[in-house]
């Protein structure tokens, strides 16, 4: 036993002992392999068809001994990969990208005198059978074509930068915005306006302020959808405009800043920070915009009845400034491999100030003698604050096929307005009078709307199922305050007869079901939206309420027809609705223009429209076209009734509901892609709009007919710099009791990619001719006007853009290998 204790001591002394030494043999062994790891394979993928480097693009390396995978790498946004630290020996690659047919390299020999290996341009084939029904093209174009809609994609557009989403928006086909910024789409400015898929966080007036206020250099696309199915909202009597923000989020942390400035004190910066890790991914901006803007216009108004015959000149000289933040976040976190939650959240705060002032002007039309002159100044002030929260979760089976989703909405907006009015009148020798008019309002409008929304989607036999619920409740509070200055007793009184103050609840439930199905060539989708609505419009200040409670059902259909690869025939349906906005409904008599008067109707009912639609499309690797007859009917149309008031000489503005208006035309779209240097589109637009007013007047029934062609082109003078130009011109056209003038406008741009595309610096021309105006005219047996309106549009914008971390071309990939499907986006391509 001694022998045996003895023998294991001295054994285990000597292993002791010999620790060292065999650690050192180890080290010594791991750094001679080291040393042997001296081979190296590089090489750069890109689009066989147009050259385009193929970020993100996978990159695998086999081992030809054993055929086992040896490692593998990621390509980087200029399609380039390094694979080192290899043994000498003899492999092969596999090069893949989603929505490309995979490539092999063989033969990739690493021998000990020769270790390094450059595989050059790898070029991969666009992989048609994968691409149908999600993407007709190998890269992002100018524009794509869905089922029921067609995608604009902006990022890349240099007439935009520094602009707003206004700006942005003048550039979309089908889209027209006015000098106010109230939008149309073929010429029907009652259009839906969505950001990410979701309803704009306000509406109405407000709405062209807000995007006037949201950085152009913030949107990823713009979808055009004419005809939404039964699954969306069917407010928007023309279709929806949806706004889809950048989402860049990528592994690790990238992000970018933009800064720019503009001539006549106009200023501008945003950024944005990108992270994802893991399960968690997180996308923030923050945008800021300084805005000073001088405006004109004219009133020349001729009144019959009097006698003589009375002349009005009214000249308008103003500057508008407005000061605005948009801060939003969106994040996502993966609960497990089929199930995400997302929170997003978008704040605005505006301020703004106005200063205008009116002359008014009253002549003898006989001789041309001076009858009045006064003088009408304004100064106002308003702020404006908007937060829009939701909360989602997706559910995941497959893609597309089998899904479910839940989204719960609350928004939240105020808007505090404040004008001072001061009248001076002028003897007719020129010198003032004492008669002085003095009169200060305030507007406070609270709004809360909140949304909760369902959506499941499932195949059932050959067909697909969607269907869902939303139910909206919404309440607009407002209060109008006017007082007047009582010269005798030094103080301002309240306006009894002006005072009002209102509560809207408008309460929406609705279901929709839609079935489709592929029968070949052809693809069908049938749907139904059942709606009920309850709305209560309270007046606090004469205790009046004003009920409207109505069922509708919305129908919508599809149907696509693929001729070729490369082509398609589709024809489509749907039913909207326009709910009359408070600005319609509240009758109680703005008086911001004494002489020009506006007053609500609260006996307006609700207008539908049926619209029809029938499209070709044709594209490949140059280009595309698409050719869109349409016809659209609307039954209770609501128009703007203008009458005058012989005794006073007062206008007044109301709202009518006219029996039916038919509107049909036809548009063409087309875009150009020559090489890597030029790439352009362009589109022209015709429609007859034909209004039956019987009900009202028959001197009220209108048949008018106006067209509108643009274009824009992008030119890459050389790489990294850039050149881009639009124009865009709207015939007039008449209208109810009226006459509305043409409108031309053009931008011109250059942008100088800079620190190896990291940076870039943009200068852009916005209305170089000063074309941007609007007149209108209208006239009756009582009266001839004729209105002049301008805004300050000539101007230069200077922007610097700045990207670190992740470049932004490596999710514009990814973002098409899933069909460009962002939150709230479409299939795009030919299905």
């Amino acid at each position: 036993m001694k022998t045996i204790l003895k023998t294991g001591f001295w054994l285990g002394m000597a292993a002791w002992l010999a620790v060292p030494a065999l650690a050192q043999d180890r080290q010594q062994m791991r750094e001679r392999m080291q040393q042997m790891r001296i081979g190296e394979v590089r090489g750069t993928v890109v689009d066989d068809d147009t050259g385009e480097p193929l970020a993100s693009a996978t990159v695998a390396l086999w081992s030809v001994r054993d055929s086992s995978l040896v490692t593998g790498v990621v390509a980087d946004v200029n399609g380039a990969f390094v694979i080192d630290q290899l043994f000498p020996g003899r492999y092969y690659a596999k090069v893949s990208f989603l929505g490309f047919l995979p490539e092999t390299i063989d033969g990739i020999a690493l021998p000990r005198d020769a270790p390094k290996r450059d595989l050059g341009t790898i070029r991969l084939q666009p992989d048609a059978q994968q691409l149908e029904g999600i993407e007709v093209t190998s890269q992002r174009e100018t524009v794509e074509f869905g089922l029921d809609r067609t995608v604009y994609n902006t990022r890349d557009q240099v007439v935009t930068a520094g602009g707003s989403a206004s700006e942005v928006l003048q550039n979309i086909p089908s889209v027209e915005v006015d000098i106010d910024g109230k939008l149309s789409l073929r010429g029907n400015q009652n259009v839906a306006v969505q950001i990410n898929g979701k309803p704009a966080p306000v509406r109405g007036d407000f709405l062209a302020t807000f995007l006037q206020q949201l950085p152009g250099d913030a949107i990823e696309r713009i979808e055009v959808i004419p005809n939404p199915s039964a699954k969306y909202d069917p407010d928007g009597m023309a279709g929806i405009i949806n706004i889809v923000l950048k989402q860049d989020a990528d592994l690790g942390l990238s992000g970018g800043v933009t800064v720019g400035a503009a001539t006549g004190d106009k200023y501008n910066a945003s950024g944005n920070v990108n992270f994802q890790r893991g399960k968690f991914s997180l996308y923030t901006s923050y945008g800021f915009r300084y805005d000073d803007r001088t405006s004109l216009g004219e009133n020349l108004r001729e009144d019959f009845f009097r006698n003589p015959t009375t002349i009005l000149d009214q000249d308008n000289d103003g500057i508008r400034n407005r000061v605005s933040h948009l801060l939003s976040a969106n994040t996502d976190y993966r609960l497990s491999d089929k199930g995400t939650l997302s929170a997003s959240a978008l704040v605005t705060l505006r301020q703004g100030s106005d200063e205008e002032a009116v002359a008014y002007l009253f002549q003898n039309a006989a001789d041309g003698s001076q009858l009045n002159v006064y003088n009408r100044g304004t100064d106002g002030d308003e702020d404006g604050f908007n937060m829009d929260y939701s909360l989602g979760y997706k559910h995941i089976v497959t893609p597309r096929e089998h899904e479910f989703s839940a989204d719960l909405r609350y928004n939240h907006s105020a808007e505090d307005d404040f004008e001072l009015f001061n009248q001076q009148y002028t003897l007719l020798d020129g010198n003032p009078s004492d008669l002085l008019i003095r009169q200060q309002t305030t507007l406070d409008a609270l709004t809360d709307e909140g949304e909760l929304q369902v959506d499941y989607v499932r195949p059932l036999g050959r067909f697909a199922l969607e269907a869902g619920g939303k139910s909206t409740l919404r309440r607009l509070d407002n209060t109008f305050y006017s007082e007047s200055f009582d010269a005798d007793l030094g103080v301002f009184q309240p306006d009894v007869n002006l005072n009002n103050a209102f509560i809207y609840d408008e309460q929406v439930h609705a279901v929709y079901g839609i079935l489709s199905t592929d029968l070949g060539a052809f693809s069908v989708q049938g749907g139904l939206r059942a709606e009920q609505a309850f709305t209560d419009f309270s007046l606090e200040t004469t205790n009046e309420a004003f009920d409207n409670n109505y069922f509708s059902l919305f129908p919508s259909a599809f149907v696509s027809y693929k001729l070729t690869e490369g082509s398609q025939l589709k024809a489509s349906y749907s039913k909207r609705i326009n709910r009359p906005r408070t600005r319609q409904l509240n009758p109680f008599t703005s008086f911001d223009d004494p002489l020009n008067l506006r007053v609500g109707n609260p006996a307006l009912n609700p207008e539908y429209t049926h619209a029809f639609e029938v499209g070709y499309q044709w594209f490949n690797r140059i280009g595309s076209l698409s050719l869109t007859p349409f016809f659209r009917r609307t039954v209770d149309t609501i128009e703007r009734f203008k009458s005058l008031d012989p005794g006073t000489g007062v206008s007044t503005l109301t709202f009518r509901n006219f029996d039916t208006r038919d509107s049909y035309g036809a548009e063409v779209v087309g875009s150009l892609r020559l090489g890597q240097k030029i790439n352009s589109f362009a589109s022209f637009s015709a429609y007859r709009v034909v209004t039956d007013a019987s009900n009202v007047g028959d001197d009220l029934s209108n048949n008018a007919f106006s067209w509108s062609v643009r274009g824009n082109v992008s030119w890459q003078v050389r790489r990294g710099l850039d050149v881009q130009a639009f124009a865009f011109y709207r015939a007039p056209f008449e209208i109810a009791q009226g006459r509305i003038s043409s409108f031309f406008i053009t931008n011109f741009a250059v942008r100088q990619q800079l620190m190896g595309d990291k940076a870039s610096l943009s200068l852009r021309l916005s209305d170089p001719f000063d074309q941007m105006r609007f007149r209108f005219e209208i006239a009756d047996q009582f009266y001839a006007q004729e209105s002049f309106r301008k805004r300050e549009s000539r101007v230069l914008y200077l922007t610097f853009t700045y990207n670190f971390g992740s470049n932004n071309d490596r999710n514009r990939n990814r973002n098409r290998d899933r069909g460009g499907m962002d939150e709230g986006g479409g299939d795009v391509g030919i299905d």
